[in-house]
């Protein structure tokens, strides 16, 4: 199989993959997306979809400003994709309580509230125990308080996915569900990527693989350094409680979504490829949910699922021009925040391709040359 050769092919229908056609798309360009699988098939499709825009890797340095800008974005990008596309991600702004159950929580929340406070978008703030509850009654009464901020933005990720994946087809996006098997190449140019039965040609071409991004590193023979990090969720359901402030305590979080359910996660595990759901990491959510909503715990068990987040080695994403070729590009590595990030990492990767000056602060961080 050989396809007429398109301006670019982008390996990945994920998140990232599905809105850099899009933009890209959306500049004329004519895209290609080949996928292995199926439109959020792995982690864009069953993250969590909640955007925390003031903490993670490289936040507040250097990427506190790629984070906000992300999140402003969002806001925009996704009444224009599910205008475009027909499909409703859900977004929505609702508010955030990190809670502290220790002392030492509190101190630690209290300090970095000294330059979140500043971040006027989110309007965060301290509360003791007692408005904590009154923000939220499911919330655990006894805790110490917590940092409560406004505007977090949420979207249902899998929905998400398809509206961009379906907006870039109203602009004459293709997709090809086939497997990437590697790059056909010329010295320092990709020339298209190979399929079985075929190749298809490109003038350049976007590695959005996730996880899987460490087989195009060999293919390219360039430090791509992202592995799986997997985690998993719970959905759950309660006749009487629901959350609607999102609740977070050591990494794990609780909140209603628009399905109806309760979503509880997560559990961060370096365990390969493996996709599969455990036990262990049911107790381990359970046993965090109800640090955070005691009253939860009678909450019936509907579905819990597994995906693999691509986590690059120093936790930021990898964005920009692959070191030694012309015309190959990588995005991918953003982690627990692949869906916050999806923004900033697209419209950065586009303008780069496209050869534009960006708007997107704190794209220098995230060239892929910081790993050579």
């Amino acid at each position: 199989m050989t396809n007429a050769a398109r301006d670019v092919v982008v390996i990945g229908g994920g998140i990232v993959g599905c809105m850099t056609a899009y933009l890209l798309a959306k500049s004329g360009a004519t895209v290609t997306i080949l996928e292995a699988d199926s439109v959020g098939s792995h982690a864009s499709g069953f993250a969590f979809g909640e955007m925390g825009s003031l903490e993670g890797a490289g936040i507040p340095d250097p990427l506190l400003g790629f984070s906000v800008w992300s999140h402003q974005r969002h806001v925009s990008l996704s009444a224009e994709l599910q205008e475009v596309s027909g499909v409703d991600p859900f977004f929505h702004l609702g508010a955030r309580i990190k809670l502290a159950l220790q002392p030492e929580e509190a101190a630690d929340f209290k300090k970095n509230l000294e330059w979140q406070k500043d971040i006027a978008d989110f309007k965060a703030r301290w509360l003791g125990p007692e408005d904590i509850v009154k923000a939220e009654p499911q919330a655990n009464p006894d805790c110490l308080g917590g940092v409560y901020s406004e505007n977090a933005g949420s979207v249902e990720p899998y929905r998400y996915t398809l509206a961009a994946a379906q907006a870039a087809e109203k602009l004459g996006v293709d997709m090809v569900l086939r497997r990437a098997r590697g790059l056909v190449k010329d010295g320092d140019r990709c020339l298209g990527v190979r399929i079985d039965g075929g190749q298809i040609d490109a003038g350049a071409v976007v590695l959005a693989m996730g996880p899987w991004t460490g087989q195009a590193s060999e293919w390219c023979g360039a430090p791509l350094p992202v592995t799986p990090l997997k985690g998993q969720i719970l959905r759950l359901q309660h006749a009487s409680h629901e959350v609607k402030s999102s609740i977070y305590y050591k990494g794990s979080y609780v909140s209603s979504k628009p399905d109806g359910l309760i979503w509880a996660g997560t559990t961060e595990e370096e365990v390969g490829f493996d996709e599969e759901t455990t036990g262990e990491a049911r107790d381990k959510i359970m046993h965090d949910l109800l640090a955070m909503a005691p009253a939860l715990a009678d909450a019936e068990l509907v579905q819990q699922t597994a995906c693999l987040r691509p986590l690059s080695a120093d936790g930021m994403p990898i964005v920009g021009q692959v070191p030694g070729w012309e015309n190959l590009y990588v995005g991918t590595g953003a982690g627990r925040k692949g869906i916050l990030w999806s923004s900033g990492m697209t419209q950065g990767l586009a303008d780069i391709i496209l050869g534009a000056e960006s708007e997107v602060p704190g794209l220098g961080a995230l060239h892929p040359q910081r790993f050579q």
